[in-house]
């Protein structure tokens, strides 16, 4: 759970902690009591949003971050690749000269 998330539910749960207090100790009116409510949840639904803001760009950040690594990483394996066919392909015809050279002068000596 990282930080952003502890701070969420850290908050939520004083939220609904300080109300809970507050409606059996309160010394104001009901209605005075329901606005005040009000007024702390339209608070706390600004920083869930603010928060909830806060997450969705850190998500977005590392979504990219990890797009641009996997595109490094398959730049890398491509080159790596490609590194190994020539490679093969050089062994090949080494081999494949090789052989010739033997074939011929198998063909030679026996002719």
């Amino acid at each position: 759970m990282n930080k952003n998330q502890k701070f969420l539910i850290g908050t939520l749960s004083a939220l609904v902690t300080g109300v809970a207090i507050g409606l059996l100790v309160a010394p104001k009116k009901g209605k005075d009591t329901r606005k005040l409510i009000k007024s702390k949840a339209y608070d706390f639904g600004d920083t869930v949003k603010s928060k909830a803001g806060d997450l969705g760009g850190t998500a977005k950040d590392t979504y990219e971050k990890s797009l641009e690594e996997l595109s490094v990483l398959a730049d890398k394996l491509k080159e790596g690749f490609f590194k190994n066919v020539n490679v093969a392909k050089d062994k090949a015809s080494s081999v494949a000269d090789n052989v010739n050279e033997k074939v011929r002068s198998v063909v030679n000596h026996n002719v």
